[in-house]
């Protein structure tokens, strides 16, 4: 029997896409009920602290399919070969961080008489609507070709929990996005206390969230400090609306309601905390003065006769009068990172992000307890909880012995990085113009626009909210108690016509949007001209599905190569649409 999330992915991923790899009848080829193929026995070990071993290809591809962006063959190979999950997570904690500002300084050479971005540091301004373009490219680039993948995707997960967004106030600071990304790559690895402090004071945040600038009561002026920043650093980066017990189940009254983690009374206090910030561009309030490259990118600065000095009172702690505006910020970041909430609440949202949709009590109650202490005595240290979410027995053993509810619908981005990195996708030349002037040149996929992924971009959200929230789900699945937060950004047509259109070249596509993303498919080319279909679904089979391929599935791409072949239909043309059919089904659309 197909998992409830996967059997309601056949109403969302529509099968009219399989029509684009010139199927007779589409129907054919997904949407069977029949089980599909259960992935190989993985050899456990309880404890993550301990060596954690490999035992297959097909659960080392599942396994780096949650750690990274999508894994590579020989990826696959090269950790089936270390042995042991813990190896590769040594290796990946001490990959240098691949940041985009450096991508960014590094590639665009100006050209026309443009100079180079890294000695032109204000034409991130002056340029920026095609350097949005260009955050883009880097974006791209790095998730698909960088080597701290673990680090990227982490930092991804970040992305979407402690959410600032191209759509607002940000839409013409490229470089302010990118350097909050940036931000979430260095500290992807760190202590999340670390984390919420340098969020905090990043002017992305305090510009996305409305509290640079934001300055003391004054009753001349009849004003109040901003709320906005300090619902939403409770509410959704680290506690959550009601008290949790460690396993992430919600505390009860005696009557048998959730228990609030605050109230508005508290969000009040909370708001004074956060008054007196601003950018270092010499003036304190929002919009005064000419913007800099600096001031965009480099923490906001206190100050101090513009913040709250009176006593402030927040969920039952007292910060006393008098302080200045620093103490005062992070002694109350610092309450809400020692909150018992902090654990679970986050916990659970990294899992949903890296691994399942409806993790168990037990699995979020170990993770939580990884980010209360990592056994040294250490909180929130981000690399234990990393290792708590990815080598959790759960994680590893979870679509066979909880074959129900264990996975999560992959994110549009995720069909393309993935797409990308198993065939290596090659670059092209691509060159930033206005007006018809060429600006800067550089290297990339030119692959643009939430457009292509149905609703989804990097830092590209339509509020802070993310483009889905933990408890989204379809109605079929609410009703039964289970969430599927990635279902949210499929639209009518879900991924797929974008998706096959990559994988096979579609020329309106790329003549329209002049994309340079160049697929290498030699070895699925070669396996098709010796007709080697076994082959060939067994090497898609481990680098795309980790072994989670159907056997209807299976049956039917095979029946349409053999039938396809018999009528001399081109090599290349098949391997595309070997590949496209395994990517527009059900089992590959859901990560398990």
């Amino acid at each position: 029997m197909l998992s409830r999330i996967t059997r309601w992915g056949l109403y969302l991923l529509t099968v009219w896409a399989l029509t684009g790899c010139g199927t007779e009848d589409p129907t054919d080829i997904v949407g069977s009920d029949e089980d599909p193929d259960p992935p190989p026995e993985v050899v456990v070990d309880d404890s993550f602290a301990g060596a954690v071993k490999v035992s297959s290809a097909q659960s080392a591809s599942a396994f780096l399919s949650r750690a990274t962006f999508g894994p590579r063959m020989e990826e696959i190979d090269g950790l089936l070969k270390s042995g042991n999950y813990n190896q590769w997570l040594d290796a990946q904690f001490a990959k240098n961080p691949g940041y985009h500002m450096a991508w960014a300084k590094s590639r665009l050479k100006g050209i026309g008489g443009t100079g180079d971005l890294k000695d032109n540091p204000e034409d991130w301004r002056k340029y920026s609507d095609q350097l949005n373009d260009m955050q883009r490219d880097a974006w791209w680039d790095i998730v698909v070709n960088g080597q701290d993948q673990l680090r990227q995707r982490v930092a991804f997960a970040l992305s979407e929990i402690m959410v600032v967004s191209r759509v607002g106030p940000l839409s013409s600071n490229p470089d302010t996005r990118m350097s909050y990304y940036d931000l979430l790559v260095k500290n992807a690895f760190g202590n999340f206390e670390t984390l919420l402090q340098e969020v905090a004071y990043h002017p992305a945040m305090g510009k996305y969230l409305t509290y640079l600038g934001n300055e003391k009561a004054d009753p001349e002026k009849e004003n109040h400090p901003d709320e906005n920043y300090a619902r939403e650093v409770m509410q959704l980066f680290t506690i959550g609306l009601y008290e949790l017990n460690l396993d992430g189940s919600q505390k009860l009254d005696s009557q048998g309601k959730p228990v609030p983690t605050y109230t508005q009374k508290d969000v009040e206090q909370m708001a004074k905390v956060f008054t007196g910030l601003s950018d270092q561009n010499d003036y304190f309030h929002a919009g005064h003065g000419k913007s800099s490259h600096k001031a965009r990118t480099e923490p906001m600065i206190p100050y101090e006769e513009y913040h709250d000095t009176s006593e402030k009172i927040i969920m039952g702690h007292t910060l006393p009068a008098g302080r200045d505006t620093r103490t005062d910020i992070n002694e109350a970041l610092n309450l809400l990172f020692n909150h018992p909430n902090a654990g679970p609440f986050f916990s659970r949202q990294l899992i949903q992000r890296l691994v399942t949709s409806n993790p168990s009590p037990g699995y979020i109650k170990r993770v939580a307890s990884a980010f209360n202490d990592n056994g040294k005595g250490v909180r929130g240290d981000m690399k234990a909880v990393i290792q708590a979410v990815l080598l959790d027995k759960e994680a590893r053993e979870g679509a066979t012995n909880n074959a129900e509810t264990f996975g999560k619908a992959r994110e549009p981005l995720l069909f393309v990085s993935h797409l990308f990195r198993a065939f290596h996708a090659q670059k092209g030349e691509n060159t930033l113009s206005r007006g018809g002037k060429p600006l800067y040149k550089y290297s990339s996929y030119n692959f643009h626009g939430t457009g292509y992924t149905r609703q989804e971009g990097p830092l590209e959200a339509m509020t802070v909210f993310n483009h889905f929230t933990p408890e989204d789900a379809p109605y079929r699945l609410k009703k039964e108690g289970l969430v599927a937060p990635e279902f949210e950004v499929f639209g009518t047509e879900g991924v797929h016509q974008q998706l096959l259109g990559l994988i096979n070249q579609d020329g309106f596509i790329y003549k329209a949007f002049k994309l340079t993303a160049e697929l290498k498919l030699d070895a699925e080319i070669a396996l098709v001209e010796a007709k080697k279909h076994d082959e060939l679904l067994d090497h898609l089979d481990t680098l795309l599905v980790g072994g989670g391929m159907s056997l209807t599935t299976r049956n039917a791409i095979k029946g349409y190569i053999e039938q396809q072949q018999e009528a001399d239909t081109p090599s290349e043309e098949l391997a595309r649409h070997a590949i496209s059919l395994v990517m527009a089904s059900p089992d590959y659309a859901i990560q398990r």
